[in-house]
């Protein structure tokens, strides 16, 4: 009886231990980093997802990204737009940004401009940009989990962004003041070594998908706009965008 109490005990001692790895491990998820192919690494695939055993003991997750810089584009063929829940809707042919990795879990310093933007054949413009361009103020903010389901290679990863100062936007329509405020989430590939990825913003009827993380309010990252000095709307924006990266980053679900 003591030998099973004793096993007993010992059972129960590894599986608190592993919960608590696991929870440790977890709490440092979501981040962007490199899963880089290493002698003697804790990883046996090339995702960094799989754990190693004695023999396959080939790759090493490095957390952050070294070339930092990334730009992105709108998917050739495609346009953006922004819709108020009210039905305004403004679309743009084109979109061009730079931005960067500034630390495992964040991007930032993300002006974006979109070019070919109009609302009922009426060109729209920022101060100074051009007719047809828009101009938004340098955008940046974290990851974190969309979905927190098990296993982890399971989850989807969002990526939230906001103005670092200021509004997101503010032009004029045939005269008509424009201003965009407030925060969106898109989701971002996870779990793979890219150079280049797909992203898209995905709205209907200016509600965005997702509005917020896993375990957040509803509406928590909602964009709004207003239009000639009115009441602030609820706004959604689509674009299918391809982000390019000056080396292979991955956002990890697990590390």
């Amino acid at each position: 009886m003591k030998h099973f109490r004793a096993l007993g005990l010992s059972l129960a001692i590894a599986l608190t231990l592993g919960a608590l790895i696991a929870s440790s491990a977890s709490a440092t998820a979501p981040e962007f980093g490199r899963c880089l192919k290493t002698a003697g690494g804790k990883f046996k695939n090339s995702k960094c997802t799989i754990a190693s055993v004695p023999g396959e003991e080939k790759y090493e997750w490095f957390s952050g990204v070294i070339k930092n810089k990334f730009t992105t584009k709108i998917k050739e063929g495609t346009i953006a737009t922004l819709e108020t829940v009210g039905g305004t809707k403004i679309t743009c042919t084109g979109e061009t940004s730079t931005g960067e990795f500034l630390n495992p879990k964040e991007v930032g310093h993300m002006p974006v401009k979109f070019t070919g933007c109009e609302t009922s054949g009426f060109k729209c413009e920022s101060a100074g940009a051009g007719a047809g361009n828009i101009v938004t103020a340098p955008l940046g903010g974290p990851i974190g989990f969309e979905t927190e389901v098990e296993p982890p290679t399971k989850n989807h990863i969002a990526n939230e962004l906001h103005s670092e100062s200021g509004n997101i936007a503010e032009f004029t329509c045939v005269g008509i003041k424009v201003v965009v405020r407030g925060s969106v989430l898109h989701k971002i590939t996870a779990n793979a070594m890219k150079i280049t990825a797909t992203e898209k913003f995905t709205a209907a009827k200016g509600k965005q998908k997702p509005e917020h993380f896993a375990g957040g309010v509803p509406k928590e990252h909602v964009l709004e706009t207003s239009t000639n000095g009115g009441p602030f709307e609820q706004s959604g924006q689509t674009i299918t965008g391809i982000i390019t990266g000056e080396e292979k980053v991955e956002a990890s679900t697990i590390n």
